[in-house]
C-alpha cells in the first residue's frame, strides 16, 4: 500500500520526536544551558521553543484555536514562561535567561504533546491539508506547507542545534 501524506508525516514527526528525547535525556543543568563563548541560544531554548512551535501549529494554527496543551495544563504559569510566546522573535537576553523546570519536566511536556497532537497527524483530511492559514513569520500556507515547513524541517534545524551543542561539549551526538 502506498503511503499517504498522514503516513509520511506521522513518521517523520514520530521520527523527530525520538530523536529529541535521545538528544535530551541524558543532559545535567549544565550542559542543557551551555552558550559557546556566551553566544547562541542553549539546548534547553532550543527545545522548549521547538516542542512549544509543534504544540501551537497543530493545535492553535492547523485545528481551528484548539488551546495548546501549554494552555490547557497551564505550564505558563506553572513553570513562570511566557504565556502566547514560543521563543520566535524573542530577544537573546529572554531567550538566553530561559530556564525550564528540569529535564524530566520538558520531556514529559514534549512526550503529551506528541501524544496530543498524533491523532490530528494520522487523520487530517487531503482537504484539510489544503486548508490556507496564516502563522507569522511564515505566511500563508496550507497545512500541509507549515507542517512540513514548521514541523518537520523546522524541527530538525533546531534538533541540529542541540547536537552541534552537544557534540561542542564533548557529548555524544548523532550527527557528528
Amino acid at each position: 500500500m502506498p503511503m499517504t501524506v498522514n503516513d509520511y508525516f506521522a513518521h517523520f514527526i514520530s521520527q523527530l520526536h525520538g530523536w529529541y528525547r535521545d538528544s535530551l535525556a541524558d543532559l545535567t543543568d549544565e550542559q542543557l544551558y551551555f552558550r559557546p563563548a556566551g553566544e547562541g541560544n542553549h539546548i534547553a531554548f532550543q527545545a522548549w521553543h521547538f516542542i512549544r512551535t509543534k504544540d501551537n501549529v497543530i493545535n492553535f494554527v492547523l485545528q481551528d484555536r484548539k488551546a495548546p496543551l501549554w494552555m490547557r495544563q497551564n505550564l505558563h504559569e506553572e513553570w513562570g514562561m511566557p504565556k502566547v510566546a514560543q521563543g520566535t522573535g524573542m530577544e537573546p537576553a529572554e531567550a538566553h535567561a530561559l530556564r525550564i523546570p528540569s529535564i524530566d519536566a520538558l520531556l514529559k511536556y514534549a512526550d503529551e504533546v506528541h501524544a496530543d497532537v498524533m491523532p490530528w497527524v494520522e487523520s487530517v483530511s487531503s482537504d484539510d491539508l489544503q486548508v490556507i492559514h496564516k502563522l507569522v513569520p511564515w505566511g500563508e500556507l496550507p497545512a500541509v506547507q507549515h507542517v512540513g515547513q514548521t514541523i518537520v524541517a523546522h524541527g530538525n534545524q533546531h534538533l541540529g542545534q542541540i547536537n552541534a551543542l552537544r557534540a561542542i561539549q564533548g557529548l555524544k551526538s548523532e550527527d557528528f
